[in-house]
């Protein structure tokens, strides 16, 4: 099996400038890792496009906790480090869309192909915002336990765009328990679903 997070770590020693990333961003939690590894090596350009994160207020929620994290993160007030500061773009929300992509899988086990599905939603979105606009594009999703790498990369390479994809499966190197410790230390909110099943006991963030 291909290690992806040795194909990004490849890629990243290759750049002999700084080019531009738009890096799907699905919540705070997941974003700060990401950054961490990407932000010194990218200008990076968080998009949040997440039509499955239900309700609304939930959706505005952890956007605010993204331009928290923004700020954090441009105003050096913690120990990520970028070269460029950081952007944040929030895509109009439609739930409607996750809508049609979930009708009649509502009772699907997360991991299943409702959530296969919903990756490709929102890493369309992504590739079409960065076409002929950014070098690169990713997402921030791999960083959780519960998101399939490999499906993500998968979905990622076939994405028709002028932007290259980045290979990424930032749960490796304590990814995800960094997310946690951030979170704790800067009192970011961390969600205990990823949004289309709000129960606590699900637990999927």
């Amino acid at each position: 099996m291909v290690n992806l997070d040795k194909e990004q770590d490849k890629i990243i020693e290759s750049l002999d400038a700084v080019p531009t990333l738009l890096l799907h961003a699905c919540c705070a939690p997941c974003a700060t890792w990401c950054l961490k590894k990407l932000a010194p090596h990218f200008d990076v350009t968080l998009f949040y496009a997440n039509d499955n994160i239900l309700p609304q207020a939930e959706f505005e929620k952890r956007f605010g906790e993204l331009e928290k994290l923004v700020a954090l993160v441009n105003d050096k007030k913690c120990d990520i480090e970028a070269v460029k500061p950081v952007k944040l773009v929030k895509k109009q929300y439609d739930e409607q869309v996750f809508h049609t992509v979930a009708c009649g899988r509502e009772d699907l086990p997360e991991g299943g192909q409702r959530c296969f599905d919903c990756y490709a939603m929102r890493l369309l979105k992504t590739a079409e915002f960065a076409n002929e606009k950014f070098d690169w594009f990713a997402t921030t999703l791999s960083v959780s336990p519960y998101k399939n790498a490999n499906w993500l990369d998968q979905i990622g390479k076939a994405q028709i765009t002028t932007a290259k994809w980045l290979p990424c499966d930032f749960k490796k190197k304590g990814g995800y328990n960094y997310t946690i410790e951030f979170c704790n230390k800067y009192a970011l909110y961390r969600q205990h679903y990823c949004g289309c099943t709000p129960r606590v006991e699900d637990n999927l963030d």
